[in-house]
């Protein structure tokens, strides 16, 4: 457990608050995928302190994350931001006075990566070459021409 992810709960006793303030190396989000990669540090602003009976950080955290263009398959920067990440713990689940943050904000940046992206702002240049291989087909929808007006009348 690293140091930088920690929160000594004795020491935020008496109203106290810990501010969080971090670059960090994208490896603590444990990723080695070909399609989905962190070059860029992540950083992380915020603060933890405690109420009666749990343990709040707050927290906001950024960084770039580099996916495929979902058209031409060009790696394209994706901006990711976790802006006012709140997470509580509560203090009799927190067994050895230190509490460790590093998953939650694993999970806070992770969350926010989009399914799929596309390049020049939703617009890539090589969609008209894929067009013709696009499914075009009208939607059908079976119950359009019913008039429920006619219903409430006849009654």
């Amino acid at each position: 457990m690293s140091d930088i992810f920690k929160i000594f709960i004795d020491r935020l006793k008496g109203g106290q608050t810990q501010k969080i303030e971090e670059t960090l190396d994208p490896s603590f989000l444990g990723l080695d995928e070909p399609e989905l990669q962190f070059k860029t540090k992540v950083e992380v602003k915020g603060e933890a302190y405690l109420t009666d009976t749990h343990l709040v950080l707050h927290l906001k955290a950024h960084t770039t994350a580099s996916m495929p263009c979902a058209i031409c398959n060009e790696m394209i920067s994706v901006d990711l931001r976790a802006d006012n990440f709140y997470h509580t713990e509560d203090l009799d689940d927190i067994r050895s006075a230190v509490f460790d943050f590093k998953e939650q904000l694993r999970e806070a940046l992770l969350v926010e990566v989009p399914n799929r992206v596309e390049c020049n702002l939703g617009n890539c240049p090589n969609r008209e070459v894929i067009k013709p291989y696009l499914k075009t087909e009208e939607t059908y929808f079976p119950f359009a021409k019913i008039d429920c007006d006619k219903e409430k009348k006849e009654k």
